[in-house]
């Protein structure tokens, strides 16, 4: 069976223990057959684990700094760009596409966005995330070298942005211009088919599914618990067999 064996997640600042945990539950799931690259700035503290560190000058804004990252990675095999707060729990089954991108699609609830948070943004007043942010950026699959040149097409089109996009939602606004402008192709699948998001704990009995990702303040302190919890039922059947 083919497994995607290359990952590549973006973070800057001195606290590293979010990413950590991405880093270490990917070498857990793939028992250290696999490549990690770290997309940072030259100031950020190394991570423990990764196969590549690739440190770049960078914008000062995170929206910016991020495509700048995506765009420096090139490398022609198959490989998940991830948020930095996931974590894998077992090997992610490779799809096969021609497509150089692989998006994942949101869920259309029609949950509106707090056009208000973390700044006003008016473009998105009684707008839904489905409609005006339509495709995960936490996770996107590339499939081809030219890739980087997509990634550096959405990065053009986030600078032409209000500066407010340069701090927040840029890079998924982005996307959906170009997505609506057809400026490259791409497959889709619903992202409910292979990722989890937890808010909150009432969100731990429905894991199944091969990563999952934590949205809002919350979530975050359940990273670590997730993440030993996990392992230490991993290293149980390990000795039980």
């Amino acid at each position: 069976m083919h497994y995607i064996r290359n990952y590549a997640f973006f973070w800057i600042g001195l606290d590293v223990k979010i990413p950590q945990f991405l880093v270490n539950s990917i070498k857990h799931s793939y028992n250290d057959d696999v490549n990690i690259y770290f997309l940072t700035d030259k100031k950020t503290p190394d991570i423990n684990g990764v196969t590549h560190t690739i440190r770049k000058k960078l914008s000062d804004n995170i929206m910016i700094a991020r495509l700048e990252s995506y765009g420096n990675l090139n490398i022609n095999k198959q490989l998940m760009f991830l948020d930095a707060d996931s974590l894998v729990l077992r090997k992610f089954e490779g799809l096969t596409t021609d497509e150089p991108l692989i998006l994942f699609r949101r869920k259309k609830e029609g949950h509106i966005i707090n056009h208000k948070y973390p700044e006003l943004y008016p473009e998105f007043e009684n707008k839904t995330f489905d409609l005006m942010m339509p495709f995960l950026f936490g996770a996107i699959i590339s499939n081809k070298n030219e890739s980087s040149n997509i990634f550096y097409e959405l990065l053009e089109i986030a600078k032409n942005l209000p500066e407010r996009f340069h701090r927040w939602y840029g890079d998924q606004y982005a996307l959906k211009i170009a997505v609506d402008k057809k400026l490259f192709k791409f497959i889709e699948y619903e992202f409910t088919d292979f990722i989890d998001i937890v808010r909150d704990e009432n969100d731990l009995k429905k894991i199944d599914k091969p990563i999952i990702t934590f949205k809002g303040p919350k979530s975050k302190l359940l990273i670590e618990i997730i993440y030993k919890y996990l392992t230490n039922s991993a290293n149980q059947s390990k000795k039980s067999n």
